[in-house]
């Protein structure tokens, strides 16, 4: 079993955000924040009203036809943002600009690797159906069971690729090479890489959404007070984009950690 501390990985990333939030902010707020929150207030009303489902789904896409190629840039600069900071904690010495550069550089090899990971997910969840079907359960008990087994299988490789960023912004490595290597650098480690980001998953998912509902409370009943209700609600969704934009910086950052401690090599050092 590889050597893990849990108590390093955190103190590492305090010790670096601390340290370069001058470098972190900037593109947080830029690719992970402005984009989803400018898609989020350019909805309609009655669209962002309506829950995701199967069945609303294409109701929704044909009443707004922007909607899917606005989702795909927001979702593009996100992963970009993402790289680029990775690679801001973990190449010495590089600049914004170089990391955002690298960032774009190696954006196609993780985005292709990225579609392997779906698509072994759909494939696997087409043998399950065909599987549950040939075995005559129910539809109830064959959609609970699917679901299930693919959130299972999705978490188990959440857990074991979770340095897939800083591999492939480390090496040179095309799609499936930089799946292997993050395979490989994890192997032994999913336990301890699982506490790590269940620990950092509900502490900072309880702080972002109990701060947003505080202070949105707050910013509303503020827009409510001058007259202005909409302006309470645009501020609320500002805040939340923003405390979203923080948590994955914070969980780039902590990959980051997790790598080094794990051996991966630092490109550039």
């Amino acid at each position: 079993m590889k050597s893990l501390s849990i108590e390093d990985a955190f103190q590492w990333s305090q010790r670096f955000a601390v340290r370069e939030w001058r470098l972190l902010l900037p593109v947080a707020f830029a690719f992970l924040a402005l984009p989803a929150l400018a898609l989020a207030l350019l909805m309609p009303p009655r669209i962002a009203a309506v829950p995701i489902t199967p069945q609303t789904i294409m109701p929704i896409v044909q009443s707004v036809p922007w909607l899917v190629p606005a989702s795909i840039v927001v979702e593009l600069l996100a992963l970009v943002g993402g790289l680029a900071i990775v690679a801001l904690a973990l190449v010495p010495r590089i600049s914004v600009r170089e990391a955002l550069s690298l960032a774009f550089q190696r954006l196609l090899v993780f985005v292709a690797a990225l579609v392997l990971i779906l698509l072994g997910e759909l494939f696997a969840a087409t043998l399950l159906a065909l599987l549950f079907t040939l075995a005559r359960l129910s539809v109830m008990i064959q959609q609970s069971l699917l679901v299930g087994v693919l959130l299972g299988i999705s978490l188990f490789l959440s857990v074991r690729l979770v340095v897939l960023g800083p591999v492939v912004i480390a090496s040179r490595a095309g799609p499936i090479a930089a799946l292997r290597l993050a395979w490989e650098l994890t192997a032994g480690a999913f336990w301890r890489l699982l506490g790590v980001l269940v620990i950092y998953a509900l502490g900072g998912m309880i702080v972002v959404l109990a701060s947003a509902f505080a202070f949105g409370a707050i910013l509303v009943l503020g827009g409510r007070a001058i007259g202005a209700p909409d302006l309470g609600a645009v501020l609320s969704t500002v805040y939340l984009r923003v405390a979203l934009a923080i948590f994955w910086m914070g969980f780039h950052v902590l990959g980051v950690s997790l790598y080094r401690q794990l051996g991966g090599t630092i490109r550039g050092a």
